[in-house]
């Protein structure tokens, strides 16, 4: 296959993967409007996000596992289609409901898109060059979180919030193009795996594992509205509780099950995969909070604020590609933990902006943030690969996108509940609008002090995860096939 042709369909699939990132990064800068358009409270306002995510997050294993069996193509250009239909309605949207409806329809598309992305590079690339194309693939995801929030602040202060999902149909449209027409070449090596047999699919296990994350992320949201101890709460304990058994049982006894738990007998991978759930947890704290503390604490414009967001995802995005070829000279441990404990300290400095901070010291937090992401992120991917076999190359990359779209799920909604448990301590309602409507300098104080609050516990958690890298070791035996 020529080198041209290569690079044609990394292309398309980095268009397609552009387009399904920057519709969820740019909802940093998305959320803050519509909070205030529709006058939203705090844990109305985390819906918009979590609408998208949480449906990411229960169709990755899924579409992924289907795109194996009747191809990869036709998924991730269902994928483009139903993401810009998903634009369409948001940019007609009259209600939140409406809004809300919008997300989930995109979550679909982008579930779609990311699921198969990273296997269908590997694909083009072949095995040889596998470090490479996951190296590629990982700065199409930095420099589409730096374009997200750059885009989104850009549109909506010269335009409004619509203008967001209007782009985003544009640029889905552009993406079906594109990979219509080169995914027609037949030199283009972008298979499915060899799957024997009739069709079959694991439905009762996806049913199970999204009914799981639903509920979870319920009893998450709502546990301080309600009361933990509460009926309402504790029943959904028992119920996530419930459905997570049947969900292992399930996987245990299907003969082609969703998830395959042998994995987890392998220290590396499980050890791996629990520092990333920890680390994109700890990640997601900030990257939901700022954009708040930056447009309705400090008064920035939405242009600005993505300005400030852009120089964290730039240094992830540099640093990554790089720190991923030297794990593959030194090992990936060391290299993992030390990138965790940079992200935990920028996020303890994160934890003491006030009111006064200045723009160099939110630029360094954030900046510092995203170096430490770029040093573990490559590695730590390196190592669950590297310790499964290569035939389950794609079913780990999709747990990979599944790990990482669960721990931002619910890391945005333990934030959220830290930040409305001390502002309803501290006497202030937690809703967002107030802050924007009132002179009062309380309020303001009141949302820093539960930020301030959030980011020490991530900060702590992200050292936890640096020492859990250094426990797990390396991979017995590198994958090189």
């Amino acid at each position: 296959m020529k080198l041209d042709i290569k690079w044609l369909g990394f292309f398309a699939i980095a268009f397609g993967v552009f387009a399904s990132v920057t519709e969820q990064t740019s909802a940093q800068i998305l959320v803050p409007k519509v909070t205030d358009y529709f006058g939203l409270s705090l844990p109305h306002a985390q819906w918009i996000m979590l609408a998208y995510i949480l449906t990411v997050c229960a169709l990755f294993m899924p579409l992924g596992k289907i795109a194996d069996k009747i191809g990869r193509k036709p998924i991730f250009l269902t994928g483009l289609i139903t993401l810009m239909l998903g634009g369409i309605i948001g940019s007609i949207a009259t209600t939140y409901s409406v809004i809300l409806i919008a997300k989930v329809i995109a979550g679909f598309g982008g579930a779609s898109i990311e699921a198969n992305g990273m296997a269908m590079i590997a694909d083009v690339f072949g095995r040889k060059q596998r470090g490479k194309a996951m190296g590629l693939y990982m700065s199409i995801i930095g420099f589409s979180a730096i374009a997200g929030p750059l885009i989104g602040g850009y549109l909506t202060n010269i335009y409004n919030w619509r203008a967001l999902f209007i782009f985003n149909v544009i640029l889905c449209g552009l993406g079906i193009i594109i990979a219509l027409i080169i995914f027609r070449n037949k030199e283009l090596n972008i298979q499915p795996n060899q799957i024997t047999g009739a069709f079959s699919f694991d439905w009762r296990g996806s049913f199970l594992s999204t009914a799981t994350l639903l509920i979870f992320l319920l009893v998450i949201t709502f546990g301080n509205q309600e009361g933990w101890t509460s009926l309402y709460i504790s029943s959904g304990i028992f119920l996530c509780l419930l459905l997570f058994f049947l969900f292992i049982w399930q996987e245990k006894t299907t003969k082609d099950p969703l998830l395959d738990l042998n994995f987890f007998k392998i220290k590396t991978f499980s050890l791996s995969v629990t520092t990333r759930f920890l680390a994109f947890l700890s990640m997601s704290f900030s990257g939901f909070l700022m954009p708040f503390y930056l447009i309705q604490i400090m008064g920035f414009t939405t242009t600005t604020v993505g300005v400030l967001l852009a120089p964290g995802a730039l240094s992830m995005a540099i640093i990554g590609p790089f720190s991923g070829q030297l794990s593959d000279k030194i090992g990936t441990k060391w290299l993992t933990a030390f990138g965790m404990a940079i992200s935990g300290s920028a996020l303890i400095f994160l934890a003491y902006l006030n009111i006064n901070s200045s723009i160099t010291a939110i630029l360094l937090g954030l900046t510092l943030q995203g170096c430490g992401a770029g040093i573990f992120m490559s590695p730590n991917n390196s190592a669950i690969m590297n310790s499964i076999d290569s035939s389950h190359f794609g079913i780990g990359s999709g747990f990979m996108n599944l790990i990482r779209a669960t721990a931002s799920l619910s890391g945005i909604a333990i934030a959220t509940t830290i930040v409305v448990i001390t502002m309803t301590q501290l006497n202030f309602e937690p809703n967002l609008s107030n802050i924007t409507d009132s002179s009062d300098n309380g309020i303001k104080l009141s949302f820093i002090s539960g930020m301030k609050n959030s980011f020490t516990i991530a900060g702590f958690i992200m050292y936890v995860s640096a020492i859990i890298s250094i426990i797990r070791g390396e991979p017995k035996s590198m994958n090189n096939s």
